[in-house]
């Protein structure tokens, strides 16, 4: 019984590695507190509820009876409308040829790292589901420190060090992966430190995949700085995701893209995919690739609704910033996707009398005595006893801060979309006032401890 409780008899020693989703986690919390009547302020999941933009939703249900198998690669339309949206993104040639469509962009992550040689150099914080991707790939990770304040900012002297260190431990690390936009910290890469990170994995022959999945929701004008912009990309090993989730509120649908170089990399790897795909998910649904290819269209229709997403998500996310900061948290101001990314170390020593030394024990308290949910930033990547800038933190969602039920998805949804552009009117967000109240009762309970 012993072993079968543990799986050591039935399990790979990568399996028995795997927890569910920390994301997922806390969405069973939320449920089980709700359905025993409790309230609960849920910034814990970080999935876009807004409404669907109209063509987009239509071209999904007239094309709902297509049941049939597609190309592995993806349906052609959609690919090159995905190879257009990118081409006028980054200012360089993308051809759909060297797009592939998948059920999200989650799985081809998955694949990239089963199939690419080497261990993985993750900047600290990460995604959740990095990490657990890499071990079950049977690699090893190596943490990236980044920048205390921001959490974000990666350094020449940071991936050098890492670098260092994970030769000296045996590792042979031959891949990178950034995410910007970032979850978990809503910063933004500057060109100064994508240059840092391209020359570095250029120098040492490292694969860099770029995670762009928020690269629409960006807070300031123009593109959000990328490593795969310009004629650069066609000529290294850089390979780019992105999806259909975040941008256009439509993550069920399960629809992600990975673009390749057109060089003899960027054919090897994705020939690779394509093998990899036809043996495990053959292809992303049919009506769901039909809808993708109108939201990537670069009609003026579309261009507004991203705007006004990009707008809105601003606007509830620095709202929520400034209420964290005037508590007193040290939190930096976020610049895309849509999160903020508190520590709470400057109440270290009222945290600390409450018995709460880590993260983890903080998002606990939170959900249990104040019915705030967060993810701890020990999810992560975030090193308990590590740097202090680390300590303590949380990842807060906005996503969820719109609607309380699906119908006010759609009631309301379009007519808040079509008001976030007006600067000059702040937007009436319910939700959002209920949940800085709430913060504000926590620190406030935070400052009534006797240290």
């Amino acid at each position: 019984m012993g072993s079968l409780a543990t799986g050591s008899s039935l399990l790979t020693k990568e399996a028995r590695k795997l927890h569910l989703s920390p994301t997922l986690q806390i969405n069973e919390l939320v449920q089980e507190r709700l359905n025993k009547g409790k309230r609960v302020l849920h910034l814990g999941f970080g999935e876009a509820t807004f409404p669907i933009q109209k063509d987009v939703l239509e071209a999904h249900r007239q094309t709902s009876q297509n049941t049939s198998y597609l190309p592995v690669a993806g349906l052609m339309k959609l690919r090159e409308r995905v190879a257009q949206f990118q081409t006028r993104r980054l200012d360089t040639a993308i051809s759909a040829d060297n797009v592939v469509i998948a059920p999200g962009s989650k799985p081809l992550l998955f694949a990239l790292f089963d199939i690419l040689q080497g261990d993985v150099l993750l900047p600290r914080p990460s995604w959740v589901s990095y990490e657990p991707q890499v071990l079950h790939a049977g690699k090893r990770v190596f943490w990236v420190e980044t920048d205390d304040g921001d959490r974000h900012t990666i350094t020449a002297s940071s991936l050098n060090s890492t670098y260092k260190q994970a030769v000296t431990a045996g590792g042979n690390p031959r891949i990178m992966l950034i995410n910007s936009p970032s979850n978990p910290t809503g910063q933004v890469f500057s060109e100064s430190t994508i240059g840092i990170i391209s020359q570095f994995c250029q120098e040492h022959d490292i694969t860099l995949i770029s995670d762009e999945i928020y690269s629409d929701v960006h807070f300031e004008e123009g593109a959000a700085p990328s490593v795969c912009a310009g004629s650069g990309f066609n000529s290294g090993k850089v390979i780019l995701t992105g999806g259909l989730s975040k941008t256009y509120s439509a993550g069920g649908w399960r629809v992600g893209f990975a673009i390749f170089p057109s060089n003899d990399f960027g054919t090897l790897v994705r020939n690779t995919i394509l093998a990899y795909a036809s043996e495990c998910w053959s292809a992303a649904s049919a009506p769901a690739q039909e809808a993708a290819a109108v939201a990537f269209d670069t009609s003026s229709s579309m261009d507004l609704y991203r705007q006004q997403v990009a707008a809105l998500h601003k606007q509830c996310t620095v709202r929520l910033y400034d209420a964290l900061r005037g508590c007193g948290l040290a939190v930096p101001e976020p610049r895309g996707a849509f999160y903020v990314y508190p520590s709470f170390h400057p109440y270290t020593k009222e945290l600390e009398a409450l018995g709460l030394f880590t993260s983890l024990e903080l998002s606990r308290w939170l959900i249990e005595e104040c019915g705030i949910a967060a993810l701890p930033g020990s999810a992560f990547g975030e090193d308990d006893g590590g740097l202090k800038g680390g300590r303590y933190r949380l990842r807060m969602a906005t996503s969820y801060l719109y609607f309380r039920n699906q119908d006010e998805r759609y009631t309301k949804g379009y007519e808040l979309l079509r008001t976030a552009l007006d600067t000059e009117k702040e937007l009436e967000l319910p939700l959002l006032d209920e949940a800085i109240k709430a913060i504000q009762e926590a620190v406030e309970k935070l400052k009534g401890v006797n240290c």
